[in-house]
């Protein structure tokens, strides 16, 4: 992995970064992910090959300037609890991941799918890669802000799912990092409590796996929201260029954290208007609405008509109001904390644990919307300003959506087929942590007034990690059974990849039996698998002649030889390829030496030249 350029631009960008002290430190990861995104976008349009060398030269030209007009300034912050705190807060959020993902992030969906698109951007040093092959190109129109974060990461193509690994936990920093940001633009010292409830949650551990950008998107989103809580306070125009930058990135990464961020700026606008701050609520827009504007007309020239026409595209299926009422609850944490992941299969109350959680969550949503209400920040210009209470209507807009996208249908670029209740319920449960924490904090508050009781604070401790301890354990055991069978890749495939590079086993097609760990050898092993996720995806699962994998597998089933082998040779396949996970299922079928020649065998996986 290129592990060397993303830490030259992480130094490179803190030391240009505008701001001071503690933002400075903590907004660095996020706005260098934004200047990865935005440049490989630029240089695309451009027709200039991604050369990696050419993401530091504009670095270093800024702070050649930057040095011009002023001094560097090498202050360290000052240490203070809260952060060694936050240092074991996201010690511990990377730990459950650890624990809770698989060493090899392949899986039997979205892996593949953007492991495809990274390949070629990294092979054609280009967003937009010119291949006509299946399926790489139809992957091209997808948003790239991601792929491209995967492209500076890697060294070759077989680094590409080590990027992928990297960028999951990197994820999980940004999360906790943005949280304790935006809990500090509602109210100093909020930040913490916030944050502590990332890892509590379990929305990002369940849906990083699967759905990268939107969870990368998300996290940028934290950052945007605190950029606007922190022009509210300071009225620095800084922060709306901020905002204009880091919203330029996420329309290349993924539209849904724009869904949950325009609705948090028409919460800003609606409080503003009742407290007749006009001037901010158009200087707000502006930055975000232009930075929208000029990331669509950036790339309108190079794939217009085919965003439109996918944008018009229409998936809509109907859900009983019991799944609406579900998801909804399973947003806020009441009664069902697990979306797509039933906590129990029969019902919540049968799982004690979770019952207990989600008591939990229910009370502290309930004293965390009142604290929100009531909190008040001294600006600079000495009135009281409430960044709490924005967060309260955006609840009410997000609950609204959920509602209205049975009735409203508004098409979006990129994304128009995924309204379904569950996907818009995820945007509560990112915005849920800041009820939480904001619920817990005014009932640390609260004890620490009572000083007559000091017995109250330790106990309060000890509650919040037994708490904390219980909750993670409860999601680990749940989402680790769920998430067991959806990763495809087993150490003995690895082997048989290494043998393929090995003996320069290379441009071939080679027969797989599906969704399997085959999918992935044009990343390992620079091979065409018959079959991958597009295939099943899109319907285009038949060979020629109509044949299907059915047809295929209920051949080896009737011992028909005559049948594979005439399979392969009308589709110019020399070898097949049989998963550690599907090897055991074959009935020796492949054993036969006068049709087959086992050429490598590791545990149940096995490449086989066909005579």
């Amino acid at each position: 992995m290129d592990i060397f350029y993303f830490l030259i631009l992480l130094i490179l960008i803190y030391l240009i970064n505008p701001q001071n002290n503690e933002e400075k430190v903590l907004t660095t990861p996020f706005l260098t992910v934004s200047y990865v995104v935005v440049l490989s976008y630029i240089l695309s349009i451009l027709n200039i090959p991604l050369y990696k060398y050419l993401y530091i030269a504009p670095l270093l030209v800024l702070l050649l300037i930057h040095l011009k007009n002023k001094k560097l300034n090498f202050k360290f912050i000052k240490l203070k609890k809260s952060y060694a705190i936050l240092a074991i807060i996201t010690i511990y959020a990377v730990f459950i991941g650890y624990i809770l993902f698989p060493q090899n992030p392949a899986n039997t969906t979205d892996t593949q799918f953007h492991s495809y698109k990274s390949k070629e951007i990294l092979e054609e040093k280009t967003i937009f890669y010119k291949t006509s092959e299946v399926p790489y190109k139809f992957y091209v129109n997808y948003p790239s802000g991601f792929h491209s974060m995967i492209y500076l990461l890697s060294s070759s193509v077989s680094d590409i799912l080590n990027s992928i690994q990297f960028m999951k936990f990197y994820i999980l920093v940004l999360f906790v990092l943005g949280y304790y940001l935006v809990g500090e633009g509602i109210k100093k010292g909020l930040g913490i409590w916030i944050a502590m409830f990332f890892p509590l949650t379990n929305v990002v551990y369940r849906i990083v796996g699967t759905l990268l950008p939107n969870t990368l998107g998300y996290a940028l989103m934290l950052i945007n929201i605190f950029f606007i809580l922190k022009y509210r306070i300071t009225k620095d125009n800084k922060y709306l260029f901020l905002l204009f930058f880091v919203t330029l990135s996420l329309v290349y990464i993924h539209t849904f954290p724009l869904i949950i961020l325009t609705l948090f700026l028409t919460s800003v606008s609606i409080y503003d208007l009742y407290s007749k701050h006009y001037k901010d609520i158009i200087k707000y827009w502006s930055s975000y609405i232009l930075s929208i504007f000029l990331a669509v007309l950036l790339i309108y020239p190079k794939i217009a008509k085919s965003v439109v026409a996918y944008g018009k595209s229409t998936n809509f299926s109907p859900e009983p109001i019991l799944t609406i009422i579900h998801n909804i609850l399973a947003g806020l944490g009441i009664f069902y904390i697990y979306i797509w992941t039933n906590s129990s299969k029969t019902g919540i109350l049968d799982n004690s644990n979770t019952f207990i959680i989600s008591l939990v969550f229910t009370f502290l949503l309930i004293v965390g919307l009142y604290n929100l209400n009531r909190i008040k920040y001294i600006n600079l210009n000495k009135y009281q300003l409430n960044n709490g209470a924005p967060f309260i209507i955006l609840l009410l807009l997000l609950i609204l959506n959920i509602i209205n996208i049975k009735f409203i249908h508004i098409y979006i670029p990129f994304f128009s087929n995924q309204y379904d209740s569950a996907r818009m319920a995820m945007h509560i449960q990112i915005i849920m942590p800041i009820f939480y924490g904001s619920g817990l904090y005014a009932i640390y508050r609260l004890i620490k007034k009572k000083r007559k009781y000091n017995f109250l604070k330790p106990m309060f401790i000890i509650f919040v990690l037994i708490f904390s301890l219980h909750t993670s354990y409860t999601n680990y055991t749940i989402l680790s059974n769920y998430q067991k069978n959806t990763y495809i890749i087993h150490q003995n495939d690895l082997k048989i990849f290494e043998y393929m590079n090995k003996y320069d086993i290379t441009n071939q097609t080679i027969l797989n039996f599906g969704e399997d760990a085959g999918q992935f050898l044009p990343i390992y092993a620079k091979n065409r698998p018959v079959f991958s996720y597009y295939n099943f995806s899109s319907g285009h699962d038949k060979l020629r002649n109509n044949i299907s994998l059915n047809d295929i597998t209920t051949a080896i089933d009737n011992k028909n030889y005559t049948f594979i082998v005439e399979l392969c040779k009308n589709e110019n396949i020399k070898y097949i390829y049989i998963s550690e996970y599907l090897g055991k299922y074959d009935g020796g079928f492949f054993n036969n030496s006068k049709y087959f020649k086992i050429i490598y065998r590791v545990g149940n996986a096995k490449l086989i030249k066909i005579k």
